[in-house]
């Protein structure tokens, strides 16, 4: 890990972005405690923190994935282009196992898990602003058994067992599902046909082991 090094009187800027006041106090609370960091703001929604962030430009965003006026990676998406070549760390309740990957992928540097927060939210701040990524032990674990069951079979032998990742379509299906959407009404929302997105729904059952759509749909309101 990269250790983070801060010239004397100069602290990391960070904002917060959550729509639970409870959330934003306690994560402001924990780093205005550690001298290397400085909470120079927090939003509840979305938009609010994206005006912000762009006007103030801090080192360091923390952001929830799902509020009122955004959800899932959408938010990501909006936070990490609003910070430009700056750092993002989620920090979220959603399981980690589906949505890491794909929010590390979408350019944040890091993913922490709500619950381990106030265990881990100042060695996670930490860890992104000296240029590296945090993802939790579990995470990486998962990342590296996949690497090697790959190197242990072909592509074509990995692929139709169904052992990769989600892919960010299916997330996006994924967290519609859990939301309690139809067919008809994710296909709407995503631009997608209805044919595609059962295609992506029998996609997310295999990957997980599922056996029916009732199954997929308890999975995911349970993920989500």
């Amino acid at each position: 890990m990269t250790t983070l090094t801060t010239p004397a009187g100069l602290a990391n800027k960070i904002f917060i972005i959550d729509d639970h006041d409870i959330v934003r106090f306690g994560l402001a609370t924990l780093l205005k405690s550690d001298e290397r960091f400085e909470v120079i703001g927090t939003a509840s929604a979305l938009t609010e923190g994206v005006e912000a962030i762009e006007r103030l430009k801090p080192d360091l965003v923390i952001s929830d994935m799902s509020m009122d006026d955004s959800k899932g990676l959408d938010t990501v998406r909006a936070v990490v282009a609003a910070q430009q070549s700056r750092k993002v760390l989620i920090v979220s309740m959603h399981d980690e196992l589906i949505y890491a990957e794909q929010v590390i992928a979408l350019g944040a540097q890091g993913y922490l898990m709500k619950e381990s927060a106030q265990e881990h939210v100042t060695l996670a701040c930490q860890t992104v602003l000296g240029g590296d990524t945090w993802v939790s032990k579990k995470v990486s674990t998962h990342l590296l058994n996949r690497i090697m069951k790959r190197s242990r079979h072909d592509g074509a032998a990995s692929a139709s067992a169904g052992t990769g990742p989600l892919s960010a379509r299916e997330v996006e299906v994924f967290e519609k599902i859990g939301m309690g959407k139809t067919t008809k009404e994710i296909a709407y929302e995503l631009n997608l046909s209805p044919r595609t997105v059962d295609i992506h729904r029998a996609s997310i059952k295999r990957k997980f082991g599922l056996k029916s759509g009732a199954e997929v749909v308890a999975f995911a309101v349970s993920r989500t």
